[in-house]
């Protein structure tokens, strides 16, 4: 009896030693938050730690005055059309309607007959010639008509883009309303055509009215922003944010013009802060801008920290932005503006040669 009670006591210690061990080798795994940095093997390490550590960054006070030479040159530029403003809103209508939109142009001869004119050229390629604004819209889309819209109002004013503008304004705007759309984030693709084609129309007007440096400006953007406050007491974006409101555009549209730079200087937090009525538009905007410079080969790489391609759902890479559904538009847009002739603004004037 008394060998088998000490046997089952031996067997019993040998488990629990054995437990034990077993216990020690393989220690229970706590479960911790997950942490994600979303940096591949070929980023630069240094270079992502340091996106916003610069030796110089604009103002980010808002400007009442503008240096007299500018001044001079802004106050001798018309108002931009209301009808502008009034597009932009009713295209961020969800119950928007060709017909209603249709009507709002056709009040214009001047803007119908231009319309119609692009429309038909070679630009578009249609099988069909298109003799109303109706068919264009339904053809072509909202945003389409909007760029014509935008581009013949500016003209009528005097402002008229050289040939890497026009490409830059047209290409920023098509790649903003693709995100608009793609990223969901809650902005009206009507108002990103809007930013898009006007973000840089105070550059046109520098480059018009103003002189240039000797060996030109730098194609660094951030750099450029700091020639021209040097050259000029004011940077374009800043001029473009208070020529829109001169131009009674919505203060959200003026705010973002003004500040589509702002991304490539301070981390989203902090424009966040500074500016959270227009957060969305900014990101769009400035990611869509460094795209459009990269689609050019203007410039190489993102300028902008991967907090904004993450906050519009996007990997922060320029390829995860000029996907193959919009580089098709991307590359006739590029065509049609490399083969224009002259500096007029108009491609019109080489898509009828070709």
């Amino acid at each position: 009896m008394w060998i088998i009670v000490y046997v089952i006591i031996g067997l019993a210690v040998v488990a629990a030693f054995v437990k034990i061990l077993s216990k020690n080798a393989t220690p229970q795994i706590k479960k911790t938050p997950a942490h994600y940095v979303s940096i591949s093997a070929e980023d630069n390490l240094d270079a992502f730690a340091t996106v916003y550590d610069l030796d110089w960054k604009p103002e980010r006070e808002l400007i009442s005055g503008i240096p007299p030479d500018v001044e001079k040159i802004i106050n001798s530029i018309e108002s931009i059309s209301p009808l502008i403003t009034d597009l932009s809103a009713r295209l961020n209508d969800p119950d928007i309607n060709p017909k209603d939109i249709s009507r709002l142009i056709i009040t214009d001869q001047g803007l119908t007959s231009f319309i119609l004119k692009r429309v038909n050229s070679p630009y578009y390629g249609l099988v069909q010639k298109v003799d109303n604004i109706f068919n264009a819209i339904v053809i072509l889309g909202y945003n389409e008509i909007y760029r014509i819209v935008m581009e013949e109002r500016a003209a009528k004013i005097g402002i008229k883009p050289s040939r890497e503008e026009w490409i830059h304004a047209n290409l920023t705007s098509t790649i903003a309303a693709y995100l608009a759309s793609t990223s969901r984030i809650g902005v009206p693709g009507g108002t990103m055509v809007t930013l898009g084609m006007l973000h840089d129309i105070a550059r046109t007007i520098m480059l018009q009215s103003l002189p240039q440096p000797e060996n030109g400006f730098s194609r660094d953007p951030r750099e450029r922003l700091r020639q021209e406050t040097e050259l000029y007491g004011i940077d374009h974006a800043t001029l473009g944010g208070i020529l829109a409101r001169r131009w009674q555009m919505p203060e959200r549209l003026s705010n973002a013009i003004g500040r589509h730079h702002w991304p490539m200087f301070w981390p989203l937090r902090e424009v966040a802060q500074a500016s959270p009525d227009v957060i969305k538009e900014l990101a769009i905007l400035s990611i869509s801008d460094v795209a459009a410079k990269n689609f050019s080969q203007d410039i190489t790489g993102t300028y902008i920290g991967d907090d904004y391609y993450r906050f519009i759902k996007k990997p922060p890479k320029i390829e995860s932005i000029l996907m193959p559904e919009i580089t098709r538009d991307l590359k006739r847009i590029r065509h049609i503006g490399e083969t224009k002739h002259g500096e007029s603004g108009d491609p019109q004037a080489g898509s009828d040669r070709e």
